[in-house]
């Protein structure tokens, strides 16, 4: 029987989640960004399930101890996301204008 070589999880997936974070703006971002963490996150954690069975089916291509500390990021990424609070478009003002420090007018 074949093995199936598994993808790699991105060095770079933790970066991109912060990233979006920052740029949430209402709450479609909010639960697109949820959703491609925890979809992350549960790859990650079968990564982790695979290698720890010891599977003959699957060939995991990272270290149990990288995925474990991906595993502890995503986690701390889906927390920041969850405290993110989305403004009311009702209530946020309709021409923001951001003055440079020590204006006047």
């Amino acid at each position: 029987m074949m093995k199936k070589k598994l993808k790699r999880i991105p060095v770079d997936v933790v970066s991109y989640i912060q990233i979006e974070t920052e740029s949430i703006r209402d709450a479609n971002d909010k639960m697109m960004i949820s959703s491609y963490c925890l979809n992350k996150l549960e790859l990650v954690n079968w990564y982790i399930q695979l290698l720890e069975a010891g599977s003959k089916k699957y060939i995991v291509p990272q270290s149990k101890e990288y995925l474990e500390m991906t595993r502890d990021q995503l986690m701390e990424c889906h927390k920041k996301i969850m405290q993110v609070k989305i403004t009311p478009p009702g209530s946020r003002p309709i021409i923001d204008i951001q003055y440079p420090k020590g204006y006047e007018g």
